[in-house]
């Protein structure tokens, strides 16, 4: 693995173990005022708009699930940090001016 990390961009969105993530994640990961899951249930159909968190470890690669965050973990790649959607533009822009 490269040794190129990623710094958080936002300091206030990160978890800086996986034992973090064990015990905050669910109340960090579902406080936007915004969030809305509507990938898993067992209803059908139009469901509403989708807005969730979307995380990735110190080298870029995308944590969707126990299995990224312990790869993490194994691989010394936290703090995993995470991304609102209405955050993405002002990231693209910072990204672009600098």
């Amino acid at each position: 693995m490269s040794e190129f990390r990623i710094a958080p961009p936002f300091a206030d969105q990160t978890f800086d173990s996986h034992a973090q993530w064990v015990n905050r994640a669910s109340s960090w990961l579902t406080c936007h005022v915004d969030y809305n899951n509507t990938e898993h249930g067992d209803t059908k159909g139009w469901r509403g708009k989708h807005f969730t968190a979307m995380c990735f470890d110190s080298f870029g690669r995308p944590c969707h699930n126990g299995g990224d965050f312990r790869r993490a973990e194994e691989e010394g790649a936290f703090p995993v940090w995470w991304i609102w959607p209405d955050q993405i533009v002002d990231l693209i822009g910072k990204a672009a001016s600098a």
